[in-house]
């Protein structure tokens, strides 16, 4: 299923309401936490672990986001700035928003609603500290299969700022971040890249799950040196 280009969903405005609700003393979501700076360093920082030129994962190109399940609606707390010049929104309009924005504007008969509720109950169990798996009657043929509940492949037709319509692959792993000094807090981290094949190109990558392991493995090492993320302001 390849991204439908004659048809675009309506340019989308950011509604000031549109955020979810803050932890109290949270400074995560506030105009200005997520910087450009901290934007390019995250970029930068996976751009070394993902993007090398010759060593990229089939060619494609990744963005990073982090999203803090323990805060109402599960928003995104930085991302790289690679993810916004995928979708084409800015730091300000990103941060301290649910992922839902880049699916609302879409055409509904676009939208998978199975895999809305994978990425929304994944999420939730998070949240609790619980895992999460695709049910067994729900699994499609190229998802790999014996993988942790700590992780979520994801596939979805997103819409951009300007109303473009894209495929996004969105694949969502747990990973340990420091929140204070001597404490580490899950965190949800996203690996985002365009399918211009959809789900051609996501087969594919689903069978090279060695090398996506491979290279998740050294950003989870890597911890805060790799993200970059001064998230003991977030808490």
């Amino acid at each position: 299923m390849g991204c439908n280009h004659g048809k675009q969903a309506t340019p989308v405005e950011v509604i000031p309401g549109d955020t979810v609700q803050k932890r109290p003393g949270s400074t995560a979501q506030q105009k200005g936490f997520w910087t450009k700076s901290k934007a390019d360093a995250l970029q930068e920082a996976v751009d070394v672990v993902f993007n090398k030129a010759g060593e990229s994962l089939l060619g494609m190109t990744f963005s990073f986001t982090i999203a803090d399940p323990r805060l109402k609606g599960c928003p995104l707390i930085g991302c790289s700035s690679g993810f916004g010049s995928l979708c084409g929104y800015t730091m300000d309009d990103i941060v301290g928003r649910n992922c839902r924005f880049l699916v609302d504007p879409v055409p509904r008969e676009k939208i998978d609603p199975k895999m809305r509720k994978h990425a929304k109950d994944f999420c939730e169990a998070i949240a609790v500290g619980k895992q999460f798996r695709i049910p067994e009657n729900e699994r499609e043929d190229w998802m790999p299969i014996g993988r942790a509940g700590d992780e979520l492949f994801c596939f979805q037709v997103n819409a951009r700022k300007d109303g473009s319509l894209f495929n996004n692959m969105f694949y969502l792993k747990v990973i340990e971040l420091s929140a204070t000094l001597g404490e580490e807090l899950p965190y949800i981290v996203g690996l985002q890249t365009e399918l211009p094949l959809g789900k051609a190109d996501l087969a594919q990558l689903a069978k090279n799950t060695k090398v996506l392991d491979h290279n998740m493995n050294k950003a989870r090492c890597s911890g805060p040196n790799l993200f970059c993320v001064n998230l003991h302001d977030t808490r």
